[in-house]
């Protein structure tokens, strides 16, 4: 139970510095600022960018990354005892993560466009 409340307290901290620091000022589409995930899911997955609402692709990707580190938080910080390997694990988590979080989003975004 103090693993899960602590998660959900990193969860929140993470998520508000997020929108401070990022979501606050980049809500409005800005060709020459494009976010590198959205440029990867666009590269990986040919997902049409111009069909996408931007502020929420903003939000999503987010709660995705407040997801990720707040998981790789408690995963490390629980789980291993030596420096070394927590930044080991960490690193393999982190790109782990990315490629399944952000390939969920974008077959979210590819099963959208069918649709449509």
């Amino acid at each position: 139970m103090k693993v899960l409340l602590e998660y959900i307290i990193v969860f929140i901290i993470v998520f508000i510095i997020n929108y401070f620091l990022l979501i606050k000022n980049n809500l409005k589409y800005k060709k020459d600022k494009i976010p590198i995930e959205l440029l990867y899911i666009k590269k990986i997955y040919n997902i049409n960018i111009k069909k996408l609402n931007y502020k929420k692709f903003i939000y999503i990707n987010a709660t995705i990354n407040t997801f990720i580190v707040a998981t790789i938080y408690i995963i490390v910080f629980y789980l291993l005892k030596n420096w070394i390997f927590r930044i080991i694990i960490a690193i393999i988590l982190l790109i782990l993560m990315i490629i399944i979080c952000y390939g969920l989003l974008a077959r979210y975004y590819l099963w959208q466009e069918k649709d449509k």
